[in-house]
């Protein structure tokens, strides 16, 4: 595995793809896979600066160049190694509002249904609802909760979850990449003196953070930087490879420096794996978005495995959040990409597992930081990257 750190190194302009026409240029709260994917083949595809490969290549290219990610990552203030890895919040776990800085962790989990209740999901697909553990529990959620946890606290959650009456929100995780915001004036050529209407503003991300947001202290900031996993590639005969280098990102071609991670992404537990073997289902977990041809629902749902045929994989119960949506510029076209709809990161699948032992544990290995969405472009490209953890049925 080659794992690669993009650190921007101004506000990251991510487009959200609403037009610009009211001159504001706005931001997703974190990229999509596709940006990312478009922004690696095109530095793999300049080795010396420019856009050398043929335009019949570029098929070729985005089918040969795999990408996985992103991952947010924090670095070490004074040098590039990462300090933790951060993943989107698990959308099973519901955190309610506590007093001052904490908060109270529910875990969702599927459920049978009771007599007289019925879902129309339940007819169609065979989904259980979810509920709370142990009881329904009332409140609302905090002004701010964790939208990146820990991978400390993101694996103890997929091993082995647990309700906690108490729960420090700040050290859970992050809320969130801050958003900044620029306002741009365009200039007479010659002359100091704007052109009328030519106002527009722009929002991006910043990666650069105090360490404490209430303060005024820059003197030890905080480090975040995109993770993706990519090897190189055999592209119209030619070899292509990333390298360290400071080159554009995103919108207004704001610079970022590339470079290769001392340390690969996290390993799949082995205690999550001998669980998921013995029970026999699984929870999985979504660190990126996915393209699912049913919508919220994999369209593998109750059929073999795509990628290994010997296992049938059944979604007994999700937690989805609301659909993203994503599009883009198709480069081998020329011409617009078709609107998606997204299954959120963070989104949680429960499934049940039918097969051999052998091949459930081979299951494991091969989904561990795999991207399960149902088209294969859409797994090229990143959308659909996935974590495992244990699940209980609620009594």
């Amino acid at each position: 595995m080659s794992v690669w750190l993009i650190e921007p190194l101004d506000p990251l302009i991510a487009r959200d793809g609403r037009p610009a026409a009211v001159g504001h240029f706005r931001t997703v709260n974190f990229p999509h896979p596709s940006m990312i994917a478009g922004a690696v083949r095109t530095r793999m595809g300049s080795p010396n600066g420019a856009f050398t490969l043929p335009a019949n290549a570029l098929t070729e290219l985005c089918k040969n160049v795999l990408i996985r990610g992103p991952l947010l990552a924090e670095l070490d203030p004074e040098s590039e190694a990462v300090c933790q890895w951060f993943a989107p919040a698990p959308r099973d776990a519901m955190i309610l509002a506590g007093s001052d800085d904490r908060g109270i962790l529910r875990r969702l989990v599927p459920r049978p249904l009771d007599p007289g209740e019925a879902v129309d999901s339940l007819a169609e697909n065979g989904l259980q609802p979810v509920g709370f553990h142990g009881g329904d529990t009332y409140g609302k959620p905090p002004k701010e909760y964790p939208s990146f946890w820990t991978w400390t606290h993101f694996q103890t959650w997929l091993t082995a979850p647990e309700d906690r009456p108490e729960v420090a929100l700040s050290a859970l995780g992050i809320p969130g990449l801050p958003v900044e915001s620029r306002s741009h004036l365009a200039i007479q050529p010659g002359e100091r003196v704007g052109i009328d209407g030519m106002l527009f503003i722009t929002s991006g991300l910043r990666f650069l953070q105090e360490k404490e947001p209430k303060t005024l202290s820059h003197l030890s900031p905080r480090r975040f930087a995109l993770s993706l996993w990519c090897e190189s590639a055999t592209v119209a005969g030619c070899e292509l490879n990333l390298r360290q280098q400071i080159a554009p990102l995103g919108g207004e071609r704001r610079l970022a420096r590339w470079s290769p991670a001392a340390s690969e992404w996290p390993q799949l537990p082995e205690s999550i794996k001998q669980q998921i073997v013995d029970d026999g289902q699984a929870r999985l977990v979504l660190l990126t978005p996915a393209v699912f041809a049913d919508g919220a629902l994999p369209g593998w749902n109750g059929r073999s495995w795509p990628f290994d045929n010997t296992l049938r994989v059944t979604v007994a119960a999700a937690c989805v959040p609301r659909p993203e949506v994503v599009s883009g510029w198709d480069l081998a076209t020329g011409r617009p990409k078709p609107t998606r709809r997204l299954a959120p990161a963070g989104s949680v699948y429960f499934v049940k597992l039918a097969g051999e032992r052998e091949h459930i544990a081979r299951w494991c290995d091969e989904t561990w930081f795999a991207c399960v969405s149902d088209d294969e472009q859409g797994r090229c490209d990143g959308f659909g990257l996935a974590a495992l953890g244990t699940w209980e049925v609620a009594r």
